[in-house]
């Protein structure tokens, strides 16, 4: 009778989970993808968890692609940390300003020394990089920013590290360098990746002039009038790089005045922006070569800024770090709007205004940290 009754119990149960689920199944896709697209994120995650139907849609493109139509999508920002003591980096998501404590992805596929990394709608590419033996990798991964899961990606042709990397018109990527055999890199400093495709091809390169010599290492590479890229070698000379012609240009030897203290470039329309020396931003016009600070925000040059990413649609995001030795280490977040202004009829100036500013992560336990990768996603 025991047994029975349990076995009884069990069914009643089972039979609730079925009718339950019967009832959402009869839901055409359509109608289910139209309710889910309009939910906030975490509530998406949560249905993921009923059913392999529901996490098969809510993964899905088309209600990503919806979600962003209807501008369901709430921004994030995912780094690459490196935490010492800690063997490796790991990626960890943050939830604009004040979120909840950070949460650690996929520690196993961090990057390595000498990654480049690209960034799409969906995810982060992080492509080549030395191995433990110090030798370079053609290895590419990918981590998808809305299942969390990571996915190998078909090896590139040549191994690189040191390379620097653009993504064309949402389908093309772009690797620029990192070839370390003297012999070939002329003939394959460039391939590129069709992510429709999957797979990569090398690119036979005109340069102007003839026989220029390729830089090993991109220290900066970004997508300007959507086809071409402008690129800024290690030691501070600039190429442009035509994605229809398949040609590099050199800019007659024109170089950055201090690439070593110019990081983390951005394009915005036909301005640069930088992260300079002693907690500056800087800017400066696409064809002119003078930087200039970023008015607005002299109450970070008190600060250690360590990051600039892009935050759309048309700011800037500042990472910093605080925390004397023996103390908690803070990583801060500050969401920088930019405007420009006319001074004068021949001075054009660039403001900086600071919309938010708040901790976003903190350990008594780590010793020092290094952000090697941030950039935001609306998902």
């Amino acid at each position: 009778m025991k047994g029975r009754l349990r076995g009884c119990s069990s069914g009643r149960k089972k039979k609730k989970k079925e009718v339950c689920g019967g009832l959402l199944s009869l839901l055409p896709d359509d109608v289910f993808v139209d309710i889910l697209a309009k939910l906030p994120r975490l509530d998406l995650v949560a249905l993921a968890t009923v059913s392999r139907r529901h996490r098969n849609i809510a993964a899905c493109h088309e209600l990503w692609s919806m979600r962003y139509r209807l501008k369901s999508v709430e921004p994030y920002m995912y780094v690459y940390m490196h935490m010492y003591p800690d063997p490796m980096p790991t990626l960890r998501r943050l939830k604009r300003i004040h979120p909840p404590p950070p949460r650690s992805f996929c520690p196993a596929a961090a990057p390595v020394e000498g990654s480049c990394f690209v960034r799409t709608d969906r995810g982060i590419y992080t492509i080549g990089g030395l191995l433990m033996d110090g030798k370079p990798t053609s290895g590419v991964t990918f981590f998808d920013c809305i299942d969390h899961k990571v996915y190998r990606v078909a090896p590139m042709k040549m191994a690189r590290s040191g390379a620097s990397a653009s993504l064309i018109e949402e389908r093309k990527i772009y690797v620029f360098g990192g070839c370390w055999d003297d012999d070939v890199t002329a003939n394959c400093w460039v391939e590129v990746y069709d992510i429709h495709t999957k797979t990569w091809e090398l690119l036979s390169v005109v340069s102007m002039p003839p026989k220029i010599k390729m830089p090993l290492k991109i220290k900066e590479s970004m997508t300007m009038h959507e086809k071409n890229v402008y690129m800024v070698a290690e030691d501070g000379e600039i190429f442009f790089f035509s994605t229809s012609e398949c040609r590099v240009l050199a800019a007659g030897g024109v170089k950055d005045s201090d690439p070593e203290n110019h990081n983390d470039w951005r394009l915005y329309d036909e301005t640069f922006i930088c992260r300079g020396v002693g907690g500056r931003v800087l800017w400066r016009s696409l064809y002119k070569l003078g930087w200039n600070e970023v008015k607005g925000l002299e109450e970070l040059q008190k600060q250690h800024i360590i990051k600039i990413c892009a935050f759309p649609p048309d700011r800037i995001a500042i990472f910093w770090s605080q925390g004397p030795a023996y103390q908690t280490l803070e990583l801060w977040f500050t969401e920088v709007s930019l405007k420009g202004h006319w001074e004068t009829e021949d001075e054009f100036q660039l403001w900086g205004n600071i919309e938010s500013s708040a901790a976003v992560f903190s350990d008594s336990s780590i010793t020092a940290f290094h952000l090697l990768y941030a950039d935001s996603f609306f998902l």
